[in-house]
């Protein structure tokens, strides 16, 4: 059975990871809105929106996934004073 510690290590795990998700989802996300960056930069759109497709459900799972562990940190203690 998971206890509170590890859904809290899972937590703050996955804040790190969705951290740098969101970095990459807003630069190409950024780079599909303005193509007119791609002049300055060397970086090609189909490229960047394949990236962004591609990285879009990866982003929706983690950040699913610290939903969950947040909200059992946050019911946990509830719950647990609940039961005494």
């Amino acid at each position: 059975m998971f206890s509170y510690i590890t859904f809290r290590k899972i937590h703050r795990l996955l804040v790190l990871v969705i951290s740098v998700a969101t970095l990459l989802m807003a630069f190409t996300g950024l780079l599909l809105k303005y193509p007119r960056i791609t002049n300055i930069l060397p970086f090609d759109l189909v490229t960047i929106r394949n990236l962004h497709n591609v990285a879009s459900p990866f982003f929706t799972i983690i950040l699913v996934l610290m939903m969950i562990s947040g909200l059992v940190m946050y019911f946990y203690p509830i719950w647990r004073n609940h039961n005494k």
